[in-house]
């Protein structure tokens, strides 16, 4: 009976790959790692899916712990989850009133305390409104059913949500393109 030869691409047991999807940003997935297990710089730059280079620098910095006293260098396991947690974006719930302006960079209330309201699907849609500060347009995501709560600090008015392609009289997805010529033959 042959034995294969172990694929250099299959992970290794207790360490997780990341996603391989088009299209999609990589994220630092911190339950993959475990807290008893000691990584190689290689391990980790895996699980992640960042370059070892940037795992590297962390080191450098001082802000990543390492044993480096022999090769290869080991990253505790809880080190590296303390310091993923470390490097974490804080997420600060709006209240329901406020929009976050990107000029800005802050969290803003609607200039002159109106808002227009995009449906985008049965449940939810689009809350646009003007920052009162740099005047720029501002999104948020809401739900429909918060939205007699925030008619009563807002003035809402609910504008009618995209167009589908199936509702329009002439389903082309090019329909917007000009009419083109006889084509050269």
């Amino acid at each position: 009976m042959a034995v294969e030869p172990a694929n250099p691409c299959d992970p290794e047991p207790g360490l997780a790959l990341p996603s391989r999807h088009k299209g999609r940003r990589k994220t630092r997935n911190r339950s993959s790692v475990k807290t008893h297990r000691n990584y190689t710089v290689e391990e980790v730059a895996r699980a992640m899916g960042i370059a070892k280079g940037t795992i590297r620098r962390w080191i450098r910095s001082g802000n990543l712990p390492a044993l480096m006293d022999r090769k290869p260098h080991l990253i505790i396991g809880g080190d590296l989850i303390d310091y993923l947690k470390g490097r974490a974006i804080k997420r600060v719930k709006l209240p329901l009133h406020e929009c976050y302006c990107f000029k800005c960079r802050a969290a803003r209330p609607p200039a002159l305390a109106m808002a227009d309201y995009i449906p985008l699907t049965p449940t939810t849609g689009n809350l646009r409104a003007i920052c009162g500060t740099c005047y720029s347009l501002m999104h948020k995501a809401v739900r429909l059913a918060a939205l007699t709560t925030l008619a009563g600090i807002l003035s809402v008015s609910v504008r009618q949500g995209p167009a589908s392609l199936i509702d329009t009289s002439n389903p082309s997805p090019s329909d917007h393109f000009p009419q083109e010529g006889e084509p050269n033959a």
